[in-house]
């Protein structure tokens, strides 16, 4: 059974962490603004693919990855899809080399559909050739040890949720472990810097939140947890945490959708007979964006542009159009939200305020 720490020390010990975190960051000399240099870059790509336009796409990715020290491996991903679009195998076995180093299994790359086609080829069996060679070093290089240790803060998260009982049972101990595995999360920010990519690698596969984030959600203002907020800005503008990654997690800590990370919104009605014939209710099974003034848009892309996000219309634009072309990365887990009902009632509770997607996003072009 896991130890637990008592409470009454531990918040004391998160405090003087955060001042300790504040202070190194400041102390640092500067390094590269990932929000200045690669996102809005990465931001351009991304729109040149939805315009089909690979080439161009390509160009940009590979401006974007001259430009910082590391770049993430969802944009190494994409790129490697627009140089495979545009027969530029070269840049594809590049790119998929970097995705090896950064921990991508290669049964993961060959069951992408998009790269199946080049799996007869000499280059491909090279790549097959190398990829141990690559792994070891990605072990070598990634801290497994320090991924390993915070993957035991979601076992330990996980443990007494699972039992029998559940949260009913153990509230109290669960409490306890929330905060003792933000006290060790936040010691290991501390020494080793918030542990993105670089540090722990990806995983098996391009993973959007390393596990170890479990630790962050459950810090929600609801509940006075601890906020990570000015930690999270910081990883982003150092790259160690993508600014979706980063929203997605303050939002949920906050209880509030201020960065708009839900995108897209779905309602089915299983009582069809009840919700068929209305009005109001003729956007069911479509997908719907909130309907936003230019006053509270203008305020959304305010704050997104803060942590190198790209504007509503144009994430929703991305979101929206990964749902039909899943050969590239454009959306997150978060990012469409599926609700069925049973009537007409919670139906219209949950499209209210909402517009169909393609004609919002249609009209603003």
């Amino acid at each position: 059974m896991f130890s637990v720490t008592p409470l009454k020390y531990l918040r004391f010990t998160l405090l003087v962490f955060a001042v300790l975190l504040v202070q190194q960051a400041r102390a640092e000399n500067k390094e590269t603004d990932y929000i200045k240099a690669y996102y809005p870059v990465i931001h351009e790509a991304e729109m040149l693919v939805l315009r089909k336009d690979y080439s161009a796409a390509l160009d940009k990715y590979a401006e974007a990855f001259k430009a910082v020290p590391e770049p993430f491996a969802r944009d190494y991903y994409n790129a490697a899809v627009c140089a495979t679009l545009t027969e530029n195998y070269t840049q594809t076995y590049s790119y998929l080399e970097e995705l090896a180093l950064k921990g991508v299994k290669l049964e993961f790359i060959e069951k992408q559909e998009v790269f199946k086609p080049l799996h007869e080829s000499k280059d491909w069996k090279k790549l097959q050739k190398k990829y141990p060679k690559y792994r070891k070093k990605y072990k070598r290089h990634a801290n497994l040890d320090v991924r390993a240790d915070l993957d035991e803060l979601y076992a330990r998260d996980k443990y007494f949720r699972l039992a029998k009982g559940g949260l009913r049972v153990y509230a109290d101990t669960l409490r306890k472990i929330e905060n003792e595995n933000v006290d060790i999360l936040l010691r290991t920010i501390q020494k080793r810097g918030y542990p993105g990519e670089k540090l722990i690698g990806v995983g098996d596969t391009i993973e959007q939140l390393p596990r170890f984030s479990i630790v962050i959600e459950r810090q929600t203002t609801a509940k006075k947890g601890f906020d990570f907020s000015e930690i999270l800005k910081e990883a982003v503008q150092k790259g160690h945490i993508s600014p979706q990654a980063a929203a997605y997690l303050m939002e949920t800590q906050k209880g509030t959708r201020y960065y708009k990370t839900r995108a897209l919104v779905r309602v089915a009605c299983t009582n069809k007979k009840d919700c068929e014939g209305d009005k109001k209710l003729k956007a069911l099974n479509k997908y719907l964006v909130e309907d936003l003034s230019k006053k509270e848009e203008k305020k959304v892309n305010d704050l997104r542009a803060e942590i190198g996000l790209e504007p509503v219309d144009d994430y929703r634009r991305k979101v929206l159009y990964s749902l039909s072309d899943n050969r590239f990365m454009l959306g997150y887990r978060w990012s469409v939200a599926n609700y069925i009902v049973p009537g007409r009632d919670a139906a219209e509770e949950l499209t209210r305020g909402l517009v169909s997607a393609e004609r919002a996003l249609t009209t603003r072009e």
